[in-house]
């Protein structure tokens, strides 16, 4: 794990921050789960506006669930740009 998570803090050039290992974590689960894997692609292919308000909405939800703030950090994460670039990037190379 912790190697996955040095892989994504190098794409992303940056230290390991809060949420690197969910979503890290993340990233393992979609190449252990092949519906997930697909649900996760087509989001993260979404254009800007759309996967971000996507992922606000999920982070709110998990937010009033309880979840944790690294978790809510990796799913914060794939809002963005480079977020959705590196962890797409990532799953094709796995």
């Amino acid at each position: 794990m912790n190697g996955l998570i040095d892989k994504l803090a190098r794409r992303c050039h940056s230290k390991r921050e809060i949420g690197a290992d969910a979503l890290a974590t993340l990233i393992v689960a979609a190449t252990e789960d092949a519906e997930f894997r697909r649900r996760l692609v087509s989001v993260l292919r979404l254009p800007q506006s759309q996967r971000e308000s996507l992922v606000n909405t999920a982070v709110d939800e998990m937010r009033l669930r309880g979840e944790s703030a690294d978790v809510r950090a990796a799913f914060l994460t794939l809002s963005t740009e480079d977020g959705a670039r590196t962890a797409l990037q990532i799953l094709d190379s796995l």
